[in-house]
């Protein structure tokens, strides 16, 4: 069959709306220009990371013919990088443009004729790029909103859909891989290096986006409606997050080592040439150092031995070893970029050190953790860009757990041995994987849960005492309330009211102190009251008469299972059912005469509560009692907004001081049940109280910012005033 008379209806469409402006397409150009670019950069500045990657999977890999293709991409990232990575950019800057009409002779649609049905190999292609395309559109979803709207505008396309638009990652990874066919490459080691790309383009592709949407921005394609720059919460899933901020960072890194920020202080003495002499003398490159000072001692040419591990092994104290590596010869071997992250990891512990929002005991072990960090640094520059990156969070959960210190006795939380025995996992597996940080944030987040949980069931007996007190304090308040609220949608003769007020009212009350506002009891009761109201109202009609016989039974049995509670005199008892029978008789008769009525709120001002109840509302207890004054300030708002797991410190008279979790908040009067980290020694504070200790000082509220956010940020201050002062 002839293919000569069918119309493609894409390239149809496509050529109609192809009517580009002069102005629109420079823009198109410019921004091609910029993905292309920026890809090419990010690709071969980590270059000897695919490397490193790429000898540790073909030293794991466990058949040879899986091993050969790692080798080969090794090799040929090794020997032939430059044409690699100038292929990859002409295919995709002659892909981007063919998509608009340019240079269509690159990528012309397939006739009929040249269709066929796609061996293996072709299909395990297109699996990989869509694979990996999925893998960075999911990464840059939210730079892709605006990214694809305003691609839509340039071309005309207003309805541009997310796999057309040319600056995707699906064309991307589409060029990537046509670009290293042209370097003449078998095509199993092209999904391998693919792999290596999606990897590397993985934390740094929606960076590039975010350029290229405030280029455009910049232009007047469309207004800011904040696509294109992340906005994720901290703690929701776990999608890679990155702040405009610290992308920054890797820029000034960039900058330091171009010499525009050099000779600011604090830096290390590496090789003004790089790698290459440093490491030739000492016959390791840094990372090899540093795989060898993570588990002992580094023997150096010349007797020199490193042993950043002894440092640390007294327990005494958290010593900085990042810095006593930047003093060793061990800096000979690093490079300029890894010179600046070095230093960069220093301050970075440092500022973790120096945070008071840390208890001591919790630095001494993130203390341990410096030099795998500062290795997972250096492997991945995600580290230094992801505020959700495994190593981070690693930091901030041992941060943050409720482990308590060590007593005079030298006793250990047994939590803390559980702790202890995650971060030797990290310091004897880690090697570049950072899946060993993965697993380490879930065990820690399992012992993190298991302490709290602890904490829940031995806080319980607490709990419901402080609840039952509130309750005591607040019954006779709230129970006055049901009842005045009840009479005034029915109001009632004296008699009931009274009896309300003298007889029914305790049994409320009781019951709320027992089990609250909830209490099925006490719902039950407080029913029970607005059906016998509703009894003694006139019935002018047959319904409601009806009405009346049928729950007349079980309303009368309630009201004595009532009374026989609160222990009502039987004499009493006997009178008010005797006036009650009356009071049916007339609400039954056809013109029942008009009864005046007492007014509630005067009824009910003396309401009584039982001895057995006063005693519980009259609890001597100053947390609860002790009058303060009123004061309005940022102390007594902070002190009115605290939520459970925020952590304080109290600092006693004595010198010494204690850290202590909110583990449980007042509903009712917004006080405060504190713990110690492991439960056992609890107070309660009201907020008053409390905002009175936080005016003097004795009582201190850590910040709720995850620790390394808080120290990522002092790093990039000073980064940017060492750049901006050189």
């Amino acid at each position: 069959m002839s293919d000569s008379g069918i119309v493609n209806l894409s390239d149809y469409s496509k050529s109609r709306r192809n009517s580009i402006s002069v102005e629109h397409l420079k823009l198109l150009h410019e921004s091609r220009d910029m993905l292309a670019t920026g890809v090419i950069r990010e690709l071969s500045g980590q270059t000897e990371a695919m490397e490193s990657s790429l000898l540790s999977l073909a030293d794991h890999a466990p058949l040879a013919e899986t091993r050969d293709y790692y080798f080969q991409a090794l090799n040929l990232l090794t020997r032939q990088g430059t044409e690699l990575f100038q292929a990859c950019k002409q295919t995709l800057l002659q892909a981007i443009s063919a998509d608009w009409g340019e240079g269509q002779g690159q990528s012309q649609q397939p006739t009929l004729a040249e269709l066929s049905l796609m061996d293996d190999t072709d299909y395990e292609a297109t699996l990989a790029v869509n694979k990996s395309s999925s893998r960075l559109r999911f990464n840059c979803a939210e730079e892709l909103v605006g990214l694809d709207a305003r691609t839509g505008v340039l071309l005309g396309r207003p309805q541009l859909a997310a796999d057309d638009n040319p600056f995707g990652p699906k064309l991307l990874c589409e060029a990537l891989l046509d670009g290293m066919g042209r370097v003449k490459i078998e095509q199993k080691v092209q999904l391998v290096l693919l792999n290596q790309f999606d990897l590397v383009l993985y934390p740094e592709l929606p960076v590039i986006y975010q350029e290229m949407n405030r280029f455009l921005l910049g232009k007047g394609i469309l207004p800011d409606f904040k696509a294109g720059i992340r906005s994720r919460p901290d703690q929701s899933g776990r999608v890679k997050s990155r702040q405009p901020e610290q992308t920054e960072l890797l820029g000034l890194f960039e900058k330091m080592v171009a010499g525009q920020g050099a000779g600011g202080a604090g830096m290390g003495g590496a090789q003004p040439g790089g790698q290459g002499a440093g490491a030739a003398l000492l016959g390791i490159s840094m990372l090899e150092a540093l795989n060898r000072l993570q588990v002992g001692a580094l023997n150096l040419p010349g007797g020199v031995t490193i042993d950043l591990r002894s440092s640390l092994a007294g327990g005494g104290g958290f010593p900085n070893v990042v810095r006593e590596l930047q003093q060793s010869p061990a800096m000979l071997s690093a490079s300029q970029i890894e010179t600046v992250m070095i230093d960069a990891v220093a301050m970075l512990f440092d500022y973790l050190f120096e945070d008071q929002a840390i208890p001591e005991h919790l630095k001494q072990m993130i203390a341990k953790l410096q030099v795998p960090v500062l290795k997972v640094a250096i492997l991945d520059r995600g580290f230094f860009t992801q505020r959700d990156h495994p190593a981070r969070r690693v930091l901030d959960m041992i941060a943050s757990l409720a482990v308590q210190p060590a007593g005079k006795e030298g006793k250990l939380d047994p939590l803390q041995e559980e702790v202890e025995a995650v971060i030797e996992k990290i310091i004897d597996e880690f090697d570049q994987d950072a899946g060993v940080f993965e697993q380490a944030c879930s065990t820690l987040a399992e012992i993190q849960a298991r302490r709290e949980q602890e904490l829940e069931t031995g806080m319980a007996g607490s709990v419901a005492e402080m609840q039952r007190a509130e309750r005591s304090e607040m019954a006779e308040t709230v129970v006055r309330d049901h009842i005045r609220r009840a009479l005034a949608e029915q109001p009632a003769p004296e008699t009931i009211a009274l009896f309300l007020r003298d007889h029914w009212a305790p049994l409320l009350i009781r019951e709320y102190i027992d089990e609250g506002e909830t209490s099925p009891h006490l719902s039950a009761h407080i029913e029970t009251m607005r059906e016998l109201l509703w009894s003694v109202q006139g019935k002018p009609d047959m319904d409601s008469r009806l009405m009346m016989v049928r729950i007349l039974p079980g309303l009368l049995k309630r009201l004595r299972e009532g009374v026989d509670k609160v222990s009502m005199p039987g004499d009493a008892v006997e009178k008010f059912f005797a006036g009650l029978v009356t009071l049916h008789a007339n609400a039954v008769r056809p013109s029942s005469l008009t009864v005046p009525l007492p007014e509630a709120e005067a009824l009910l001002d003396d309401l009584p509560m039982e001895e057995e109840e006063i005693d519980h509302a009259a609890i001597n207890d100053p947390r609860y009692t002790e009058p303060l004054p009123e004061i309005e300030d940022e102390f007594s708002l902070c002190a009115q907004s605290l939520q459970k797991g925020d952590r304080l410190q109290f600092h006693h008279d004595d010198g010494s001081s204690n850290w202590v979790n909110v583990v449980w908040v007042s509903g009712l009067k917004g006080n405060y049940l504190f713990a110690d980290m492991n439960g056992h020694n609890m107070f309660s504070i009201s907020p008053q109280r409390l905002a009175d200790k936080m005016r003097s000082g004795r009582a201190v509220l850590m910040g709720r910012e995850s620790v390394t956010e808080s120290a990522f940020s002092k790093l990039i201050a000073f980064f940017r005033q060492r750049v901006m002062g050189a």
